[in-house]
C-alpha cells in the first residue's frame, strides 16, 4: 500500500464543520429565545449550557489546526506547483478579510488560526435581544412593556493570549472567518 506521507485533508469534511459552526453558533440565538430565563435548571438551558460552548470550542480549534497543517504543506510544495500556485492566488485575497474586530494587528488567515488555536481565552461577545422572548406573552400580544430582558453570543468571539511577552486580544468575527474558509474551498479558478 502507498500513501502520501502526509496528511491528507478532505475539503469537504472542513466545509461541513464550518457549516456546522455557523448553524450550531447562530441558531443559539432563538434558542435562548426560548429557554425559560427564571428556571436555569430547565432541560433546554441545561442542554444548552452543556454542549454548546464546547461544540463551538471543538470546531474552532479543529478547523484551525486542520487549516494551518494544509498551509505548512503547501508551503512545502515547490513553488511552480499548480496546487501551491491555486492555493496562493486564493489566499491573496482571502487574507484581505476583516477577521477580526478591533485587531491590534492585520490578521491573515493563518495568523487567525494561530490566535484560534493558542488562545488562553475563549468568551463569547452578548448581545441583547431585541425580540421579544417566547415567554414574554403580554409584550408579543402588545399588552405591555417588554418584561424579559436576553442576551445572546453575538457574532463574535473575544480570543486573548500573549505571544512572548505581549499580550493580544481579538474579536473574531465568526461569520467571516466561516466565509474565508468557504472561500478557500468553494472558488473555482
Amino acid at each position: 500500500m502507498k500513501t502520501t506521507g502526509k496528511y491528507v485533508f478532505d475539503n469537504n469534511a472542513i466545509l461541513e464543520k464550518c457549516y456546522d459552526l455557523l448553524c450550531i453558533y447562530f441558531s443559539n440565538k432563538e434558542l435562548l429565545r426560548r429557554i425559560d430565563t427564571v428556571n436555569t435548571e430547565s432541560p433546554l438551558a441545561l442542554l444548552r449550557e452543556r454542549f454548546f460552548e464546547a461544540k463551538i470550542s471543538r470546531l474552532l480549534i479543529e478547523i484551525a489546526a486542520s487549516l494551518r497543517v494544509m498551509d505548512d504543506q503547501m508551503k512545502k510544495l515547490a513553488n511552480n506547483d499548480e496546487t501551491r500556485i491555486s492555493y496562493k492566488s486564493k489566499l491573496e485575497s482571502i487574507d484581505k478579510y476583516e477577521f477580526g474586530l478591533f485587531a491590534q494587528e492585520n490578521l491573515t488567515l493563518r495568523k487567525t488560526c494561530n490566535k484560534i488555536i493558542h488562545s488562553e481565552s475563549f468568551e463569547f461577545h452578548l448581545s441583547t435581544g431585541e425580540e421579544a422572548h417566547e415567554l414574554d406573552y403580554d409584550y408579543r400580544l402588545g399588552l405591555s412593556e417588554k418584561n424579559i430582558e436576553w442576551k445572546y453570543p453575538g457574532g463574535y468571539i473575544r480570543l486573548s493570549g500573549s505571544l512572548g511577552r505581549k499580550d493580544w486580544h481579538v474579536l473574531l468575527d465568526v461569520e467571516i472567518f466561516v466565509t474565508a474558509v468557504s472561500d478557500l474551498f468553494l472558488l473555482r479558478d
